[in-house]
């Protein structure tokens, strides 16, 4: 069978493999970075201070730590590790895995937003699993079949902005909503968001209006049967008219449309390969902020690479 010959140039690779391999050796080293433990006593102090009630025990450095080892292990897992710690005379004192259970489910995490630069993102929505059993054991033994959860995500190519983890609903999961309130945030924590690459699920007149009103330049691909009145949207208008001037194919190169895929697709790829996508909780808002989770380690862990190579 004939070869499809490929569209557009050639790729050419213009990676530094020297500093890609090194980027890469130094994400796993946050594994063993130790840093917090010489924080230990300021950090409770600044965490107790004003607290009603009982205080901290273990500061939150040492909650952040203990979720990486709980994604790769378990909280037994993180408990038989931190331990060992302790063995070494690093920590004063321990916590077992019920404490770091509970501390993990109400550990508060952010995205940072990139301040001072533009910033090219993209929105978009993947499948994970609620459960680790499979289609047999869910058939047979589950008192009731658990849904697929949506992990929505908007990104640029190096840094995750947002994420929503929603249990997956055809007519109610609305991916341009949950971008218009991710992308909102970005706006008022400082953020300069200048263009936006999303696919055809965002084509929506509000979505349109919201970039219009926020002065962001799209690359939204148009669906095939668009009309081309205005009906409340004069800038889906325009773009729907300049997409059928120029066809996809010169359109796309024209908008760049192809950047989308490291912003939201290789993100997806490289959670699912790294932390799976499926949750071991049984509990489903339990499930939905351990997805959430998975997207926030992948992120640090991604981060320490690249600021730590530096």
């Amino acid at each position: 069978m004939a070869k499809n010959k490929r569209w557009g140039k050639e790729y050419t690779d213009k990676r530094n493999h020297k500093a890609c391999h090194a980027e890469l050796l130094k994400r796993y080293e946050i594994y063993l970075d130790l840093d917090w433990v010489s924080l230990w006593n300021d950090e409770l102090i600044d965490m107790n201070k004003g607290k009603i009630g009982k205080p901290f025990q273990y500061p939150k450095s040492m909650i952040e730590y203990q979720s990486l080892l709980v994604e790769k292990f378990s909280t037994r897992g993180a408990e038989a590790i931190t331990r060992k710690i302790e063995e070494y005379g690093l920590i004063p004192k321990c916590n077992d895995h019920a404490t770091i259970h509970r501390r993990i489910l109400t550990m508060g995490f952010e995205f940072p937003t990139p301040q001072g630069v533009e910033i090219h993102e993209g929105t978009d929505g993947s499948g994970f699993k609620t459960t680790y059993s499979g289609e047999y054991f869910q058939n047979t033994y589950g008192k009731e079949r658990r849904k697929y959860a949506k992990v929505i995500i908007t990104a640029t190519k190096d840094d995750i902005l947002a994420v929503d983890a929603v249990i997956y609903e055809k007519e109610k999961t609305s991916e341009p909503k949950y971008a218009e309130k991710h992308l909102t945030k970005v706006i008022e924590n400082g953020g300069i968001v200048v263009k936006s690459y999303d696919d055809g699920a965002f084509d929506t007149r509000p979505f349109f209006n919201f970039l219009e009103k926020n002065k962001i330049e799209s690359a939204i691909r148009i669906r095939s049967n668009a009309s081309t009145k205005a009906r409340g949207s004069t800038r889906r208008k325009k773009e729907v008219i300049k997409f059928k001037k120029l066809g996809y194919k010169v359109w796309a190169k024209d908008k760049k449309y192809g950047m989308r895929w490291p912003m939201t697709e290789g993100h997806f790829s490289a959670i699912k390969r790294c932390y799976g996508d499926s949750a071991r909780a049984k509990n489903i808002k339990n499930a939905l902020l351990e997805l959430k989770r998975k997207v926030w380690i992948y992120d640090k862990v991604k981060k320490y690479g690249r600021t730590k190579n530096q």
